[in-house]
């Protein structure tokens, strides 16, 4: 099972995953007037630190992806998963200063 153990796989499903769990919890979390992508787009231009801590948040889930690639001495998805999640910290750290 080590086709699974490629760098671009680890970091494809690192930026897929925080992707689909931020828009999940700003959905489920979002309660105004606005339409959710729009709500989204206001909240980035904005200037606030919202969208820093959303960005945040929604990188967590790949804490267990690293996890389970480790578990599993997948060691070259683990590295995609490093350099998805430094580029997730790279973005949040623009929007939160």
């Amino acid at each position: 099972m080590k086709i699974v153990d490629k760098f671009w796989i680890g970091l494809l499903v690192s930026i897929i995953l925080p992707v689909i769990f931020g828009l999940t919890y700003f959905h489920t979390a979002y309660k105004g007037d606005l339409e959710m992508w729009d709500a989204l787009i206001a909240t980035a231009k904005s200037g606030l630190p919202l969208f820093g801590k959303l960005v945040l948040l929604s990188t967590f889930p790949n804490l267990g992806l690293f996890f389970l690639f480790y578990k599993a001495d997948y060691w070259h998805a683990c590295r995609g998963t490093v350099v998805a999640t430094a580029i997730f910290f790279i973005i949040s750290f623009i929007y939160l200063t």
